[in-house]
C-alpha cells in the first residue's frame, strides 16, 4: 500500500488555518515561530503609540470628570482598546 505520511501540524493549524492566516495578516503574531524585524519595529511602535493613548484616556477622564456622558464614552472606549491590547501581548505566546 502506498501511504503518506501524515503532515505533523498542530490540530489548531489543520482546524483553523485560515483564521490564523488571517490574524497573521491582520498584524497579530498568532502561533509564529519567528519574528520579522519589520514586525519588531511595528510592534514597539503599536506599544508607544497604545500607551499614550491609554495615558490620554486617562487624563480626558480625569479632566472631565463632571460631565459623566463624556467620561463614560471615554471609558467604553478605554476598555476596548484594553481588549485589544490583550490581545496582541496573548496571541504570541
Amino acid at each position: 500500500m502506498n501511504r503518506k505520511e501524515p503532515k505533523h501540524q498542530g490540530i489548531s493549524e489543520t482546524r483553523f488555518g485560515s483564521m490564523i492566516f488571517l490574524l497573521r495578516m491582520s498584524g497579530i503574531p498568532f502561533k509564529m515561530n519567528k519574528i520579522s524585524p519589520t514586525y519588531a519595529i511595528y510592534i514597539v511602535k503599536m506599544i508607544i503609540c497604545a500607551s499614550t493613548t491609554y495615558l490620554g484616556m486617562f487624563v480626558d477622564v480625569y479632566n472631565d470628570r463632571e460631565d459623566f456622558g463624556r467620561s463614560m464614552t471615554t471609558v467604553r472606549m478605554l476598555i476596548t482598546i484594553s481588549n485589544v491590547m490583550w490581545i496582541f501581548h496573548t496571541a504570541g505566546k
